[in-house]
Parts: structure tokens; C-alpha cells; sequence
């Protein structure tokens, strides 16, 4: 079976801060499944300001097979291959911003070197997993035999994309059309495409977890920047972004002055920074690698996910939750969020008191872990390959 990928991040993404999101698990797990014969990845369109501004090599590394302008088509291994395409549009990029990405996806130029591209690989019957919202015009163009969609998130939620709503919105009827099945993340969601779209061929695939990675006794030594920090430490790791609950996370820390709480993930919302108190007994440890992040996780006494109940979620099935689980943590997290289905695993909290007393209580750790085979990044990727095993001929 050969597999067309359209991810959201770009591959350089996943080079430098790790396979951490749902996309690139996804496709960590599709490459060790035997049923893939290959995995043709069909990366974001990019500039070479923005690889400047994201501080993202030009060149990815791998072997150059076909190279046309912007074009290239790189085989990363024996079963993946990235086509690639850097435009020389920057100043188009600054003025359209994300519209941008939406026109480039679909430019005739770009479909013609992944036409190219198939043809060199001697790919003449392949399926599709679209999980980009900004490709819809690209798999229009597309002929693949089966297409899923990956609506993993609901974008029309997203503030940042709040200027552009009615063009994400033609994208999703665009590819109601142009694919045979959705995939989300929540109940909710399904609910959301039904009712605006009338989407009928949709299933809720939540999230999963690397199980190796967060069993791994490698990971289990104390990282430099912990070691000064006095415990027990309450941890979050996650990106500092507008879905952080910043009164819950002030009052929490407040109320627990001799309890450190340490942040790590990237600083998305500059406001949503700058909103949480900078006590004594609070750490923004940075960024880091997917490689070394189990590391920091393991070392934690209580794992968080603070988030924000109101209209701005989107139903919500946070990866870090499944990530604390796999590291045998305790979990707290605010109700609202998507973590009512894993409420059997993680402690729900209602009210900030509520969640301030769960953290107090760091000891208590007597719920349920969490089934390896259920909740594995291959279990939720095998469940993709029999939708395309069991496509239109059935």
C-alpha cells in the first residue's frame, strides 16, 4: 500500500523538535506498519524567510532524487520520501499570510512535480491522509483511489486563523467533497462537522502515545535544569498558548508557595505569558526536543493541563495528558477539555480550589493505568490502514 501524506507541520519541524505531534506520530507509525509499502510525505509550502524567521535549514536532509526551481523530491529513507518546495514568493507570504499557504498548495506547478514525482516512484494507485486544512485545493487535484481527512482540530476556533474563517470554511466543504472519510479527535467535533457540513462518513480517533519513549529507562535520569528546583514539583509540558487557564495557573500557585511549578514547551502567546505570575517557585524551563522531553516528564511529581472552559475550546484530547499517563504520573486537569473520557486515568477538576487540592494531594496516584494497546500511536495508526483496506470495493 502506498500512502500520500499532507501533513500540517513541516518535515524540518519534526527534524528539529521531534515527531511530537499528532501528524508525525501518525507518521512514525504508518512507516512501521507492514502493510505501508511507501510513504509519500507532501510537505508545507515554505519561503526562505520563513525558514530564516523559524531558524529552519534550507536543505532537508536526505537523498535528492528530482529537483526542479523550488521543487525536490528526497528519499529520507527506504519507505519515505518528502516533496519538497521552498518559493522564492516572500514578499506574497508577508502580504497574504495564511491565505498564502492555501494558494501554494495549489498551484499548478507544484501539483505538476508531485504528479512528477509519483511517477518516478512508479506510484500509480495510491491513497491519501490529508490532515491540513490549508491543502483542500491540493487534494481536489489529487487522484488517489481512497482519501481521509484528518480533521483533528476544529480551525474555525482558532483565534489566530479568526481573519480567515470563511476560506477555511470553503476548504472544509472542499473536502467534503473530494474525500471518502474525516477522522477527529472528539465527540465534539463530530457533533460541530455534522451540523455545519453534514458530514456523514466521520469516526472519533483520539489521540495516542509513544509508550516506548515514556517506558524507556534511559529517560529516568534528572535533567541539569531540575536539579536545583526544590520539589515536589508540578509540571506542565506544553506550548504557553491563548488555551492556558492563567487565572487557574496564578491562583495554584498562589495557594502553594512551597510547591515549584515548572513550564516547558514553546511560548506561542506572548500575552498568555506575561499573564501568569513569575513567583519565586515558578520556572520556564524552554523548549525541548521530543527526544529529551520524556526525561523532564518522568522527573515531575504531578503532571498538569490547566486549560481554559469556554467557547474558544474545540473539544479538546490534549497529547500531553496521554504522554503524563505513560509516564505513570498523576494528572490533574480543569473538566471541559476533553479529558472527561479519560476521567477513569486522570483526577477532573471543577473549581480552582478543587484542582489546587488535587495538586496538594501529589502522593495519591490509585487511578487507572492507562491500556497500552488501546491508547499506542500504532493502534490508532492500524485503524487508518483498515479504512483504506476495507475502502469502496467492500
Amino acid at each position: 500500500m502506498n500512502i500520500v501524506v499532507i501533513p500540517f507541520h513541516d518535515w524540518r519541524k519534526n527534524i528539529n523538535e521531534g515527531f511530537r505531534t499528532r501528524d508525525a506520530h501518525i507518521i512514525e507509525s504508518l512507516q512501521s506498519n507492514s502493510s505501508v509499502s511507501k510513504l509519500i510525505i507532501v510537505n508545507r509550502p515554505t519561503t526562505l524567510l520563513e525558514l530564516f524567521a523559524k531558524k529552519n535549514n534550507k536543505n532537508i536532509k536526505g537523498e535528492v532524487l528530482i529537483k526542479k526551481a523550488g521543487f525536490k523530491l528526497l528519499k529520507i529513507n527506504d519507505k519515505i520520501y518528502v516533496i519538497d518546495y521552498i518559493s522564492t514568493r516572500i514578499l506574497s507570504q508577508i502580504i497574504n499570510k495564511y491565505l498564502w499557504f492555501i494558494h501554494n498548495y495549489q498551484k499548478d506547478s507544484y501539483v505538476s512535480f508531485i504528479d512528477k514525482c509519483l511517477v518516478y516512484l512508479k506510484i500509480d494507485n495510491y491513497n491519501v491522509l490529508c490532515q491540513n486544512i490549508f491543502s483542500a485545493l491540493l487534494l481536489q487535484k489529487l487522484k488517489p483511489r481512497y482519501a481521509i481527512f484528518d480533521a483533528w482540530d476544529n480551525f474555525l476556533k482558532f483565534p489566530v486563523y479568526s481573519k480567515i474563517t470563511s476560506q477555511l470554511s470553503l476548504n472544509y466543504k472542499i473536502l467534503k467533497t473530494h474525500t471518502d472519510y474525516w477522522l477527529t479527535n472528539s465527540d465534539e467535533n463530530i457533533s460541530f462537522f455534522k451540523e455545519k457540513y453534514q458530514i456523514k462518513n466521520i469516526e472519533l480517533l483520539k489521540n495516542g502515545v509513544s509508550f516506548k519513549m515514556f517506558l524507556n529507562n534511559d529517560y529516568r535520569s534528572l535533567p541539569e535544569d531540575l536539579t536545583n528546583i526544590q520539589r515536589p514539583i508540578i509540571g506542565f509540558g506544553g506550548k504557553i498558548s491563548y488555551l492556558l487557564d492563567t487565572d487557574l495557573i496564578n491562583y495554584v500557585i498562589l495557594k502553594n508557595p512551597n510547591f515549584s511549578f515548572v513550564f516547558i514547551g514553546q511560548i506561542l502567546d506572548k500575552t498568555t505569558f506575561l499573564k501568569i505570575k513569575k513567583s519565586h517557585n515558578v520556572y520556564f524551563l524552554g523548549d525541548k526536543h521530543y527526544n529529551i522531553y520524556p526525561n523532564y516528564i518522568k522527573n515531575f511529581d504531578t503532571c498538569i493541563v490547566p486549560y481554559v472552559i469556554n467557547e474558544k475550546q474545540h473539544g479538546g484530547d490534549s497529547l500531553k495528558a496521554y504522554e503524563y499517563l505513560a509516564a505513570g504520573k498523576k494528572v490533574v486537569g480543569t473538566r471541559g477539555n476533553g479529558l472527561e473520557y479519560l476521567e477513569d486515568y486522570v483526577y477532573v477538576a471543577d473549581t480552582h480550589e478543587s484542582f489546587s487540592n488535587e495538586i496538594k494531594n501529589y502522593h495519591t496516584n490509585f487511578k487507572k493505568k492507562l491500556d497500552f494497546n488501546n491508547y499506542s500511536w500504532d493502534n490508532k495508526t492500524e485503524k487508518i490502514i483498515k479504512m483504506f483496506c476495507n475502502e469502496k470495493n467492500d
